[in-house]
Order: structure tokens, then sequence, then C-alpha cells
């Protein structure tokens, strides 16, 4: 008789134990910044670019327009007929791929979601060719909405990349300096 109280209390120990434990996992929550985006806009947000080998700073007007610069140094690997269509796809698995319209996606590096208003962008140097080791974008300030979302970055360019942003808004620059910090906004829209 206690034999067979033990085993019909160790069954309903072992089937609590079973039933408890299944209820308890935590479904893993999808992130805000995972879709397909477009650069609508990109803006100097300081009145002017530091020069990391000296301290002479190159005067721009804050809030100078300068999405074509940034969607050509940031999108130059994606063969699209216009930077509108060139889309910037964060996948759930925390990949980074470039489009045009979703064809042909490139292998653009990885993401991560740092807290709630900073994600980092780790652009390999096929995303960005004219950057050897690639580059970091680490986007903070960030303001999320239904259309997508906008931040603010700094990011050091090398001077044939900060070159080509600056030559069709008029700019020259000294060749001596190999890196320029470019601090400006970006607004992402979701595609």
């Amino acid at each position: 008789m206690k034999i067979l109280k033990f085993k019909s209390l160790f069954v309903l120990i072992v089937s609590l134990a079973l039933f408890t434990g299944c209820g308890d996992d935590e479904e893993v929550k999808e992130s805000s910044f995972v879709g397909n985006f477009v650069i609508n806009s990109a803006k100097v947000a300081a009145p002017s670019f530091s020069i990391i080998t000296t301290t002479i700073p190159i005067p721009v007007p804050v809030g100078q327009d300068i999405t074509q610069a940034i969607q050509g140094a940031l999108l130059s690997s994606v063969n699209c007929s216009s930077a509108d269509k060139s889309w910037i796809e964060l996948r759930k698995d925390n990949k980074i791929y470039m489009s045009c319209e979703g064809a042909n996606a490139i292998n653009a590096g990885t993401w991560e979601e740092v807290d709630a208003k900073t994600l980092k962008l780790n652009m390999n140097s096929t995303a960005i060719p004219t950057s050897p080791q690639g580059i970091v974008l680490t986007v903070g300030d960030i303001v999320q909405d239904s259309k997508g979302w906008s931040g603010t970055t700094s990011v050091p360019m090398p001077k044939e990349m900060f070159a080509a942003m600056l030559q069709p808004l008029g700019f020259t620059i000294a060749p001596s300096p190999d890196l320029y910090i470019v601090p400006f906004t970006l607004n992402f829209v979701k595609k």
C-alpha cells in the first residue's frame, strides 16, 4: 500500500512539474526596428565638421540638407535608378541587407538595438566600398513613429568619402586630413 501511495505521489509531482514548466516560456518580442527602410533625409546637426588630425573646423550651416550626399555615401554599393528606391533592411537576425526595392540584396553588416533610443549599424566594406574597414554608425536620440524613425549620428569618414559628399554641395576640403567627424541627423522611412 505504501509503495502504491509513493508511486501515485511520484506521478503527481512529475505531472505538476511538466505542466508548470510549459507555461513559463517568455515570448521573444521582435524589435520595432526590424523592417525595410529608405533614407528620407539627412541634415547637418552641428555648425561645423571637425577634422580629426587638426582642430580646424569647416563651417557648415546647421540644417544644411545633405540627403543626396549621405544616400550616395551609404548606399553607393546598391545599383538602383534612384536613392529613394534603395532599401536598408534590418532583419530579425540582426543582419543588415541593402537592395534596390528588395531585389539582389547584399549583406551590408549587422545591427544592434543598444536601447530604445540608440541603434548601432555596423556597416561592412561591401556596403561602404570607400571604407576598407567599413563604418559604425551609432544613431542616438531616436524617435519612432508609424512611418519610421529618425535620430542623430556622428561618424568618422575617410577624406575620399567626405570629399564625395561635399563636392556636390559646393564645398572643398583640405587634402591633408585622413578622417573627418561628420555630425548629422538621419530620417528613415519604412517601406
